[in-house]
């Protein structure tokens, strides 16, 4: 038997995938960065999964530096992970995880998390 939440994190879930694609075309387009890895991992396991995995590494990503060389560190998976709406799909360590990382490189997320589009 499933519980009644589980449809709203299966929903959240999936919302998150297409946020994170949507971040990858965004990319393309912008920056013509074309993470060929990443994106496999996405196709493969979905955006969720693909952010626990990179969230695991000890070190940040060379997607993550190639977004900070080119100032866009707010299209990051760690920030997308730092959006409120998808808080539940992610441990507190795991937060702090991609708040750390971003807070090591300057990004300052007490500035961007109110700027993102209300829940």
């Amino acid at each position: 038997m499933t519980s009644a939440a589980a449809p709203d994190r299966a929903q959240l879930s999936r919302e998150f995938d297409e946020a994170t694609r949507e971040g990858y075309r965004f990319l393309v387009r912008t920056i013509r960065y074309q993470a060929k890895a990443f994106l496999n991992m996405v196709v493969m396991d979905g955006g969720e999964v693909t952010a626990h995995a990179l969230l695991r590494t000890p070190n940040v990503s060379d997607g993550f530096e190639r977004l900070r060389r080119e100032n866009m560190l707010q299209h990051s998976i760690e920030a997308l992970v730092l959006n409120p709406r998808y808080a539940e799909l992610f441990a507190e360590h795991e937060l702090e995880i991609a708040r750390t990382r971003l807070q090591a490189v300057g990004f300052d997320v007490e500035d961007y998390l109110p700027r993102l589009p209300p829940q």
